[in-house]
């Protein structure tokens, strides 16, 4: 009998601790990136991956932006989902990591060697951030993106792309349709990249 009320002595608190970390809000952005189709067409290449955030305007978020995500504090989670439907959790990191993760996914979905960055006998593939920004006006959520791409080998430039985007949600369900954007709009900017006609470039 002295277990049971104790039980039921203990049980408000438990139920207040579960509801306290279930409900504190999140201090990063979770993001969702979907890999293409699978392919093996440049299967043999190696390169390494270094992303820069040449961006004038370092933060992510608009003034608008902010006042809907109060307890953001720079960082987000990043899940890969492959084309067959399966994801996995990879971490949670600043823009510049994250990025890096998102293109070494992509180059590793072609059939790619992904070396590290250190190893100077292999080309690099340059990842230039000029635009990353999230913005929140008449009840939508707006994300744009513009990056340039380019491979080189010992500081010589073989082949370049530039890609830019913008997408837009009607906010419904606060930080959850900021999130999905966000993830929509990464995906199309890493999927939109023609690796294939960079490897093509650089070996002419």
């Amino acid at each position: 009998m002295k277990l049971k009320k104790r039980w039921i002595l203990a049980l408000p608190a438990i139920v207040f601790v579960f509801f306290f970390s279930t409900c504190t809000p999140k201090p990063f952005l979770k993001v969702q990136y979907q890999l293409p189709p699978q392919s093996n067409t440049l299967e043999g290449e190696k390169v390494a991956v270094a992303v820069s955030d040449m961006r004038a305007t370092k933060a992510l978020l608009t003034e608008s932006a902010k006042k809907s995500l109060k307890d953001f504090n720079g960082t987000y989670s990043l899940i890969v989902v492959r084309d067959d439907g399966s994801g996995n959790l990879i971490g949670v990191y600043d823009l510049v990591p994250l990025l890096t993760k998102v293109f070494q996914q992509r180059l590793i979905n072609e059939g790619i060697q992904v070396a590290a960055i250190a190893d100077t006998d292999v080309p690099e593939l340059k990842i230039e951030i000029t635009k990353f920004q999230l913005d929140f006006a008449d009840r939508k959520w707006r994300v744009s993106m513009n990056y340039r791409a380019s491979i080189l080998d010992d500081g010589k430039l073989l082949s370049k792309e530039s890609i830019s985007g913008e997408a837009e949600r009607l906010k419904v369900r606060g930080k959850r349709d900021a999130e999905k954007l966000l993830g929509e709009l990464l995906t199309d900017m890493a999927n939109r990249l023609n690796i294939v006609r960079l490897f093509q470039q650089a070996r002419q």
